[in-house]
C-alpha cells in the first residue's frame, strides 16, 4: 500500500491547524503531493458570505474561479470517498478522533492554555491515543510516545510510517476490523500490506488512489473481467491493464 497517511488528534486550540499546514508546506516543498482533509464534529463555518447564503439551502453548492474549486455537499461522505479527489499520495487529517484505520500524532492540551469550554472533558489523552499515537507534538503525552519537536520530524514520520487502510472492516486479514489492524501496524506487530482489501493480483486506481474491496468482491470482479476478456482474439493469460477514462 504506497498511500502514506496521518492524522493529527488533540483538544479545542491545541494547535491541530498550524501543524497540519506547516507539515503539509515542508512535504510539498519537498516534492510530495499532498491533500487534506478537515474531520470535524460540527458545521463548517462559512460566515455572512454568498457561498454560506446559498450552502444554506441544502442543495450541493460549487465554487469556482480562475484558481481553485469549492465543493459543498449536504451529507457526510467516508474519507476514502473524498481521498480519490484530491490527487494526492500522502493524506494528512486534521482531527477525526474516531478514525482508527489511519495512524496518529497526538497534539496534548498545552497547560498554559487553560481550560477551555468547548473541550469534551471524557477526552483523556489514553482516549485521544487508542493505540495509535505515534508521537506527541511539541509536549509530553502517554507514556513511551516519543515527544516530536521540529516540523521536519513530523514530516519523515509521516512518510516513513504513515499508512492508510480501507475502512472496510471486512475481517479478510484475520482480525474484527480495520482498528485492530492499525493498532497493530502501529505496536510493530503487523503490516500495512496485510490488508486483503488491497491486493496486487487484483487492483483499481481510481486518481492514483486505489479503490478497496474486500477479497470476496475482488475475485468476483477478476473472474467477470477475465471470462469476457477469454472470449476475445488475441487473450492471451498474464497481467491484464485496462485504462478507462471517464467523460
Amino acid at each position: 500500500m504506497t498511500t502514506r497517511a496521518m492524522s493529527f488528534v488533540g483538544y479545542h486550540n491545541s494547535g491541530k491547524t498550524t501543524l497540519v499546514a506547516k507539515v503539509a508546506e515542508h512535504l510539498r516543498a519537498t516534492g510530495h503531493r499532498v491533500g487534506i482533509i478537515k474531520s470535524s464534529r460540527h458545521g463548517f463555518d462559512f460566515g455572512h458570505t454568498d457561498t454560506g447564503k446559498l450552502a444554506s439551502t441544502g442543495c450541493p453548492v460549487a465554487g469556482i474561479n480562475p484558481e481553485q474549486t469549492m465543493i459543498v455537499l449536504p451529507r457526510s461522505m467516508p474519507i476514502m470517498s473524498v481521498w480519490t479527489h484530491l490527487e494526492a499520495d500522502i493524506l494528512l487529517v486534521e482531527g477525526g478522533k474516531s478514525l482508527d484505520f489511519l495512524p496518529r500524532i497526538l497534539l496534548p492540551r498545552n497547560p498554559d492554555a487553560g481550560d477551555d469550554p468547548q473541550d469534551n472533558p471524557q477526552d483523556s489523552l489514553a482516549a485521544l491515543d487508542n493505540g495509535l499515537a505515534l508521537g506527541t507534538w511539541a509536549h509530553e503525552g502517554p507514556p513511551k510516545l516519543p515527544v516530536l519537536k521540529d516540523i521536519e520530524e513530523v514530516a519523515e514520520l509521516v512518510l516513513q510510517r504513515g499508512f492508510l487502510l480501507p475502512a472496510l472492516n471486512c475481517g479478510a486479514c484475520g482480525r474484527d476490523d480495520c482498528g485492530a489492524l492499525a493498532r497493530d501496524v502501529v505496536a510493530g506487530k503487523a503490516d500495512p500490506d496485510e490488508c486483503r482489501a488491497v491486493q496486487d493480483s487484483f487492483s483499481i486506481t481510481v486518481n492514483k488512489v486505489p479503490l478497496a474491496m474486500n477479497p470476496f468482491v475482488a475475485t468476483i470482479m477478476a473472474s467477470t473481467i477475465r471470462g469476457m476478456l477469454c472470449q476475445l482474439k488475441g487473450y492471451a493469460p498474464g497481467t491484464i491493464d485496462i485504462h478507462l477514462e471517464e467523460s
